[in-house]
């Protein structure tokens, strides 16, 4: 019987050694791989460029291509993530490099060292494998990549510390980003700053990127272990150990046996001796089965704790630059107040966000209103609004509230108790609370599409349960349109929907501005009424959100 298991996947023709060193680090399914990788990395001469060449040999006639080094910082990115204890080696790497040779005036190079011992700079044509997510994550590519990850080793640096100086020469002498401000200093800030992102080289025309990066890491079959056989000369010897070895130098005499008159008269240690063989022989031998239910249970109980376990200690992340979080299966209804979605706050901070936000009903009716939420542990959050209504009729106030764990990340959970409102004073907080079970879908063949959804099942503390599942359509980024289906599970009513379109952005500080129609608007079925109410059940909302 064959064991597929992922191994590294060792460089192939298509590939350089530095490509396969990538290659190994990818694809390592342990921590000690990834370290032994990490350690070749480390040792491989940067020179001629700053960072290791292609060949690993630091001569003559190399060359070092963008997207390799692009390749290799994301996977350096990915190792922290997978392997958190090899943090710092990863850092360390990617500090140790210098990238103002193959990053040019912002602009990405190609590199090749001469016989005449200079280098020679090319533009950087691609194809990038990794889509230059490797030097966006690091920060090299200025404000163009929001999400950047800042080096624990360069951060929480006080004024003469030993780590602020080698920020410093990370920043004037190998062209890496500062860590807070996500830019290199200009000339007019730091005339000393002599890096080569500040100088324009004309470069020459470069050619196709030849080497061959896999995504996926290829299982290889292991067979199983064989069973050892015992060798016949250990039998052996066990028979030679027994019979008694008889000196040579010395006649053989015959013991006497030892004669037993009475208990008092019988030597301790013989007493003791014939004690201990007896016992044994009174014991029943215990069954084989039990120690293999307790082991099989023993599987079993660390496997369930390491699934109980598994969604408290998942650690919060946002989306990675260019992606959408995919929305939420518990949406509000009804004539509900509730303003836009709130933004996602950042991943080192204190898990805090909220918006403020104008609703103007096409009915006429206008309100204020503001949702925070707060995420203590991961994905775990409890949000809470307050909603003021000022026309026609004001002075009129009314809140909703939230809790439960949702993760924004596609093929997640979720699990919600919500109370979208509008709550009075002097109502009950949880009549019309629903809680709502959910998945999001993992479709990476929509992706091209810029289509993302979810579904769920909708169970209020007061009424019949339904299912629903919402879809969200963005051709461009932050622009959207949204569409939720829901079918009652106790009722023989039809199929209700909702539907929502506009631009809203998930970062912090931004504004949105949106359309959002939280029905219940029937479908397929002109006798309930109209299927869009446009008017009657539509309203547009303006909102900043912030995050902290």
């Amino acid at each position: 019987m064959l064991i597929l298991t992922a191994l590294p996947t060792k460089a192939n023709a298509r590939q350089s050694a530095l490509l396969g060193l990538a290659q190994d680090l990818h694809c390592a399914n342990s921590e000690q791989q990834a370290s032994e990788v990490l350690k070749k990395l480390s040792e491989s001469p940067p020179k001629p460029f700053g960072i290791p060449d292609e060949n690993l040999t630091g001569g003559q006639n190399v060359e070092l291509y963008a997207a390799t080094v692009d390749i290799l910082l994301q996977v350096l990115y990915q190792t922290i993530q997978q392997y958190p204890r090899l943090q710092e080696k990863a850092e360390r790497i990617a500090l140790l490099w210098n990238y103002c040779e193959i990053i040019n005036d912002g602009d990405l190079a190609d590199l090749h060292f001469s016989n005449q011992n200079e280098v020679i700079k090319s533009e950087a044509i691609g194809p990038f494998p990794a889509n230059k997510q490797g030097f966006g994550i690091w920060g090299l590519l200025g404000h163009r990549f929001k999400n950047r990850y800042s080096p624990e080793l360069l951060k929480s640096s006080n004024l003469y510390s030993r780590e602020l100086q080698d920020l410093i020469h990370r920043l004037q002498n190998q062209c890496f980003s500062h860590p807070d401000f996500n830019v290199w200093p200009s000339k007019s800030d730091n005339p000393s700053y002599t890096g080569a992102l500040h100088l324009s080289e004309v470069m020459e025309p470069g050619k196709k990127y030849p080497f061959s990066w896999q995504q996926h890491c290829n299982p290889q079959p292991v067979l199983p272990p064989k069973k050892e056989i015992e060798p016949i000369k250990k039998k052996v010897t066990h028979w030679v150990q027994d019979k008694p070895i008889r000196p040579v130098n010395k006649p053989y005499v015959k013991p006497e046996p030892p004669v037993v008159e009475s208990i008092i008269n019988t030597p301790v240690v013989a007493l003791e001796n014939q004690l201990i063989d007896v016992k044994p022989r009174q014991e029943k031998p215990k069954p084989r089965l039990k120690p293999k239910l307790k082991q099989k249970k023993s599987a079993w109980s660390d496997e369930i704790e390491k699934i109980v376990l598994e969604i408290p200690l998942k650690k919060y992340k946002l989306p990675i630059e260019g992606e959408e979080p995919v929305i939420s299966p518990s949406i509000p209804s009804g004539n509900s107040n509730a303003g836009p979605p709130l933004p996602l706050p950042p991943e080192d901070g204190l898990g805090i966000a909220g918006n403020f936000y104008h609703r103007a009903k096409l009915t006429g009716q206008m309100s204020v209103g503001t949702n925070a939420s707060w995420k203590p542990l991961s994905y775990y959050f409890v949000r809470g609004g307050i909603n003021y209504t000022y026309l026609p009729n004001s002075g009129k106030f009314s809140y909703s509230w939230g809790l439960g764990y949702d993760d924004h990340h596609p093929g997640t959970f979720s699990a919600q108790l919500n109370n979208w409102g509008p709550i009075y004073p002097g109502d009950d907080p949880l009549k019309g609370a629903v809680a709502s079970f959910g998945y999001k879908f993992v479709a990476d063949f929509l992706k091209p599409y810029h289509l993302s959804g979810s579904a769920a099942i909708n169970v209020p503390l007061a009424g019949g349960a339904s299912i629903s599942t919402t879809w969200m359509w963005s051709p461009i980024e932050h622009w959207f349109v949204r569409a939720s289906l829901s079918k009652s599970l106790v009722s023989a009513g039809g199929l209700d929907w909702s539907y929502s379109f506009g631009y809203s952005d998930w970062h912090p500080f931004t504004f949105s501005l949106t359309y959002d129609n939280w029905g219940s608007n029937p479908i397929f079925d002109s006798s309930q009424g109209n299927s869009f109410n446009f008017t009657e059940n539509g309203a547009v909302t303006l909102a900043w959100s912030w995050a902290f």
